[in-house]
């Protein structure tokens, strides 16, 4: 091993009427201890290495199928190092539709304009140019996406499927325009260029979707207008089965009507027996919807905070045709959550959303017994049948602190040393935070735990940082010169980020304890814990610097967000700007995006813009949530991410968008 230091002689001061004293054993004594430190200072704490194989195709197509998508975009950015042109710019494509998949924005159009297509095929250059789009959507700019596709569309020897990528994503910022009429019309000029029935089938799917998310009134009143004969069966089809949905029987019987009137309509046979007998994806049409909530036990308030936000976005939807929605009280003994479910069930219910609760959820899982939609509010590692329409919505903490990584990382760190409560939670995040910091190629070099509620937090810092080290080496050369020493604490240098849990109150004592021990130009990241709700500089100016991620409802206060808040909360709400309006935001966010589940479970890319997150749907139908992140700056969070436009919510940022409260779903 080379070992690279410098040894820094200390300040002496002396005692009165005390000579200083250099002696040759008090030298060859500084030296033995000035190599000890040296040789310490290649120590380390904690888990050191990281799990990361070498990044082969396979590894990335791999977390590309998992959703790990930021895990995928390394793994391409390694491979393209490696590579020649033209696979260089092609795996350089591929990384960066990772990360617009992972809606890491910033991070793809960063990597973007370093893309060199001239001189390539002209496929490279139309590739780049829909990633722009997908990207400028993501953004809120969709007009700006639809430029760069007629552009994208104009290039000349396209293959059939990259024309059929263009249409997809011109529909997509069509809806993002409010064109839904339009949308349609891309995917129906999209089929041309499209060869399986499979394929076929799944683009109109696509464009079923779209279809079901408008109005009677909205679909008569496009009828009258459309000129397409393709585009007016479609829309008869949708009428169709809206004026029978709720009786199976009915629809069929009116399907069938429909396809004798309309024999060369290109809808296949396959789209046709899902309208009848729904395939997985396709949920039918609700009237009736179940709310499970433990409302009298130990997390009523959590439960009510769920329900109020539910109930909040029921009362401002004012469609007629929207679904009636039962709240169940599911009590305080988990055991219990599948009598609620199967009584839900037989009273007519056709979702279900909920249960809340860790236990229940495991609890209902594993009755496997879900035998409509159901939504649960918390997430499972159990394994649910691929075939039922179960969705797994929620705030889960290793989600989080995975996100946490993933901003570190894509900001360039590499070394991290971790500092959490002493808690079986706080080991859940450290534990979600390592797993996701290792599989990306960073390295923990220390973990420290320290116990919450104590007013002084000295000493987990200092272990931290290595003062303690560092404060015993000193007591040791004072001890053996037999003279007081003044010393400065100096943190380590071989940590690039820190990696703080804490809530507000325990925050506001460390993060000044960090700063004290000259550790300030080190970054830390925290999750959204480190946030009360509440504005108060004063007391937060104690943890200026810290960035984190958090829900565009606790961090925007105007635009679109605060004038929902005025719709959903026109009198205040009790528990507004604390933790728990972060679960009120969780019921908004259930009841808004239940139309939408449709194309989030199918269609890969598409996200939901709620008021929790960016939302989008993964592996075993669990959402993800795209954090937006905010720095303490004079006791205030500060949006980092200030290119992104949030002036709409309830949307689709890559699918449908709604301007109003969503309408029943067919």
């Amino acid at each position: 091993m080379r070992l690279h230091f410098k040894i820094l002689s200390p300040q002496f001061i002396r005692r009165p009427g005390m000579k200083p004293i250099f002696t040759a054993r008090v030298r060859a004594t500084l030296f033995v201890l000035a190599s000890l430190t040296a040789l310490q200072g290649c120590q380390t704490q904690g888990p050191l290495q990281p799990i990361v194989p070498s990044a082969t195709m396979a590894s990335a197509l791999r977390a590309e199928k998992a959703g790990e998508f930021v895990i995928a975009a390394h793994d391409y950015e390694e491979l393209a190092r490696q590579a020649a042109v033209p696979l260089r710019q092609r795996l350089q494509l591929r990384a960066v539709d990772a990360l617009v998949k992972a809606g890491q924005v910033r991070e793809a159009r960063q990597q973007i304009r370093s893309i060199t297509t001239t001189g390539l095929a002209p496929s490279f250059q139309a590739r780049k140019r829909i990633l722009a789009a997908r990207i400028a959507s993501l953004e809120g700019r969709p007009r700006r996406s639809i430029e760069l596709l007629s552009r994208a569309a104009r290039m000349q020897n396209l293959s059939p499927s990259l024309q059929a990528e263009i249409l997809q994503a011109r529909a997509r910022a069509d809806l993002k325009v409010d064109h839904p009429i339009s949308a349609v019309n891309d995917l129906i000029a999209r089929e041309q260029f499209i060869v399986s029935n499979r394929d076929i089938t799944a683009n109109q799917i696509q464009l079923w979707h779209i279809l079901q998310t408008l109005s009677r009134n909205s679909l008569e009143q496009a009828l009258r207008q459309a000129r397409n004969p393709v585009l007016t069966g479609w829309l008869q089809l949708a009428i169709t089965v809206a004026n029978n949905s709720g009786d199976p029987n009915q629809v069929a019987v009116a399907v069938s009507a429909w396809r004798k009137s309309h024999p060369d309509h290109p809808a296949t046979s396959n789209f046709i027996k899902s309208l009848a007998n729904p395939v997985p994806g396709i949920i039918g049409r609700i009237h009736r919807i179940a709310l499970l909530l433990p409302l009298t036990s130990e997390f009523s308030m959590q439960a009510d905070a769920v329900r109020d936000g539910f109930m909040a976005m029921d009362a401002a939807n004012t469609d007629p045709g929207k679904p009636q929605v039962t709240v169940y009280d599911t009590g305080t003994d988990p055991a219990q959550i599948t009598h609620f479910y199967d009584e839900a069930v037989a009273q007519g219910a056709q979702m279900v959303v909920g249960p809340l609760g860790h236990d229940a959820v495991k609890d209902l899982v594993a009755a496997n017994d879900l035998r409509v939609p159901t939504l649960l509010l918390s997430r499972t590692s159990q394994s649910i049948d691929p075939s039922l329409d179960v969705f797994q919505f929620g705030l889960p903490l290793e989600q989080e602190a995975r996100q946490v990584a993933e901003r570190a990382y894509l900001d360039g760190h590499r070394r991290a040393a971790i500092l959490y409560p002493d808690t079986a939670w706080g080991q859940r995040i450290a534990n979600g935070f390592t797993s996701a910091w290792q599989r990306l190629g960073g390295i923990v070099l220390t973990s420290v735990a320290y116990q919450p509620g104590r007013g002084d937090y000295s000493q987990p810092v200092k272990q931290l940082l290595n003062i303690t080290q560092s404060d015993e080496r000193d007591r040791r050369l004072e001890t053996l010169l037999g003279i007081k020493l003044k010393f400065e604490p100096r943190p380590r240098k071989d940590i690039d980020m820190i990696f703080l849990e804490a809530d507000a109150r325990n925050g506001r004592l460390i993060k000044p304890q960090i700063n004290y021990y000259h550790a300030m130009r080190i970054p830390v990241y925290a999750t959204s814990h480190i946030f009360s709700g509440h504005l108060d500089p004063t007391q937060d100016t104690d943890l200026d610097g810290i960035m984190f991620g958090d829900m565009p409802w606790m961090l925007i206060r105007d635009g679109s967000i605060e004038a929902l808040r005025d719709k959903l909360q026109p009198g205040g709400w009790k528990y507004a700007h604390t933790a728990l309006d972060r679960l009120y935001a969780l019921g908004v966010d259930a009841y808004a995006v239940i139309p939408q589940l449709n194309r989030l479970s199918t269609e890969p890319g598409v996200h939901f813009d709620g008021i929790t997150s960016s939302l989008s749907v993964g592996p075993h139908g669990r959402f993800h949530r795209e954090l937006l992140w905010a720095q303490f700056q004079k006791g205030v969070p500060v949006l980092l991410d200030t290119f992104l436009d949030y002036k709409g919510q309830f949307a689709l940022d890559d699918g449908s968008g709604i301007s109003a409260p969503p309408v029943a779903t067919q």
